[in-house]
């Protein structure tokens, strides 16, 4: 470990406290990297990038945590937005990924992050009499087995034909024989790498988004620091480095050659999910239920319903991955398979697409994602460069830790990981707070339902919201056009949460962009004049923000409008 460097964090005047993240705090840590030598360096703000730099920060290691746009900005906030064990790997006999993922979904519900994972069902409806129902229902049973240790989560339940239907009345009977319902665990996937972050700098890590990695340093083959690009200024800082962790996500492949190997390579895979009107199906559990290809999956998502996913192969380009008309129709005629109230697009309030990051082998076939490895791996080279890539985000932690080890490893050093046992931003004192919605519903004037999502958004620093209405009341109270919000939340995305762009706010930091049937486009001014004082904007920056956020909303809404025209 680097004794002179010093994990003491940067604290602009407004701050709470060192978990923080906003523009002044950034100018610190920039300022900051550019005289140390850190331990490890992490590239990728994505889950398991953040995962890293926390875990490698509560060794005692001195941290940069860096990523090219905001954090979460790829795949980490496009996912289906589940912690789960990945019932379906059971069929691939992939017992030992769906274990681990077992083990990790039940820490999020118990200690990590109790306020943002919460269990939630899901029915898998059986459509053959007498096989389907042991054969499933075996396949269950080790799933429930796999998750006894760990307790978060219910047992299964099997439903009659009749049962099944006074739990689900949007199902078609004359589809369905019955169901077997099991457990998993809802999360916001966008909000729960925010934590990871902030809960890094809170330990001293330093963080610094929207700084592409323009060039390596070496000393001989080995590598030995970045060179960064601050996109706000055009100024460019070298850093030094004792080790570096590539976790780039699907840009992982190119950042290695760009450092000087060339190992391995990335299929990036398509995955599009839909997010649905509340009312779209009558049930009281998720579903999910065999597709074409793979399997649909419609989960209860903070008040709406998040149908996913497709699996298509991706050589398109990397930052904004869009939907397409033919993926709509994938997920609501597979989903309709099982419905007798068909979903229709009127249903369909907005839709997103992300890319994982498989990781594929030499001759392999990039026409069949499906059938990729989900696993992760640990790739050396060159010299003083660990990349890890693949894996699931429900086992990012395990992830993040042997990222870290095998980084570490040739420095001698040998400190454990400690991060299975850390409660992340806004879960150490959830207990608290957990109860609190009738107070807060009438302090704020919200819906119990809202004050429900508000404590899944920011768990006990609800009372950092509160703190900010307190000293300015303009901000306690619904955005209008958007009530399940507060004003005070988006103030303190930039305040708090690292967001620069009007973009990380109504797409990360909130989901308003897919949560409004007009993609946010009315309440994107509000917002913007809200933060623009908080982040020094112009009038004319102002105007460059909605533009920017206009393009992103007609490109990830165009595949909605292509199929309306082809479906009306």
């Amino acid at each position: 470990m680097n004794e002179l460097n010093s994990n003491v964090p940067c604290l602009s005047a407004d701050q709470v406290d060192a978990t923080w993240l906003n523009p002044a705090q950034r100018q610190c840590d920039l300022e900051t990297a550019r005289t140390q030598v850190f331990d490890v360096v992490v590239i990728g703000a994505g889950v398991t990038g953040a995962g890293a730099a926390l875990d490698a920060v509560t060794r005692g290691l001195s941290v940069l945590l860096l990523d090219a746009g905001d954090i979460a900005v790829g795949t980490s906030s496009r996912s289906g937005k589940t912690f789960h064990g990945g019932l379906r790997y059971l069929e691939q006999l992939n017992f030992k990924l769906v274990a681990h993922a077992i083990q990790e979904r039940d820490l999020m519900v118990k200690t990590l992050c109790p306020h943002i994972a919460r269990p939630e069902s899901f029915l898998y409806p059986l459509t053959h009499a007498w096989w389907e129902r042991p054969y499933v229902g075996a396949g269950v049973l080790v799933y429930d087995i796999m998750g006894l240790k760990g307790g978060a989560v219910p047992l299964q339940r099997h439903f009659s034909r009749k049962g099944l239907k006074e739990h689900v009345p949007s199902i078609d009977q004359s589809r369905v024989v019955g169901g077997i319902q099991y457990f998993d665990a809802l999360m916001d996937d966008a909000r729960h790498t925010l934590a990871l972050v902030r809960t890094a700098a809170g330990q001293g890590a330093r963080v610094v988004m929207r700084a592409p990695v323009v060039d390596f340093l070496h000393e001989g083959a080995r590598v030995t620091g970045v060179q960064i690009k601050d996109t706000q200024t055009g100024e460019h800082y070298t850093i030094a480095a004792r080790s570096i962790i590539n976790a780039a996500g699907i840009w992982a492949d190119e950042l290695q050659q760009r450092a000087g190997a060339n190992t391995f390579s990335i299929q990036p895979a398509k995955g599009v999910h839909a997010l649905l009107k509340a009312e779209a199906i009558q049930s009281d559990t998720g579903i999910l239920a065999r597709a074409t290809d793979s399997v649909i999956i419609a989960r209860r998502w903070y008040g709406y319903w998040l149908v996913g996913t497709t699996d298509t192969p991706w050589a398109g380009g990397k930052s904004n991955p869009v939907a397409e008309a033919a993926d709509v129709d994938y997920l609501l005629d597979n989903l309709n398979h099982y419905l007798a109230r068909k979903v229709s697009r009127s249903d369909v309030l907005g839709v997103f697409a992300g890319l994982r990051p498989l990781l594929k082998s030499v001759g392999g076939d990039a026409d069949a994602t499906s059938a990729l490895s989900r696993d992760h791996a640990v790739i050396p080279g060159p010299v003083g460069m660990t990349t890890i890539v693949g894996g699931k985000y429900t086992t990012y932690r395990r992830m993040a830790r042997d990222a870290v080890d095998a980084a570490v490893q040739p420095l001698g050093i040998k400190t454990a990981s400690v991060t299975a046992t850390l409660p992340l931003v806004g879960a150490q004192q959830w207990n608290n707070v957990r109860n609190t919605g009738p107070q807060l519903a009438s302090r704020f004037g919200m819906l119990p339902m809202d004050v429900e999502r508000l404590l899944q958004r920011h768990g006990d620093r609800v009372s950092d919201l509160v703190a900010l209405a307190d000293a300015d009341a303009s901000l306690g109270v619904p955005m209008p056009g958007a009530i399940h919000y507060l004003k005070a939340e988006f103030v303190y995305a930039v305040r708090a949460e690292g967001a620069l762009s009007l973009v990380d706010v109504l797409v990360r930091r909130t989901h308003l962009s897919i949560e409004l049937p007009d993609g946010a486009r009315a309440v994107a001014p509000q917002v913007a004049a809200l933060i623009a004082p908080h982040l020094g904007w112009s009038h004319d920056r102002i105007q460059k923000e909605l533009m920017a956020f206009g393009k992103l909303i007609d490109a990830e809404r165009a595949a909605l409008q292509a199929a309306t025209t082809q479906h009306p």
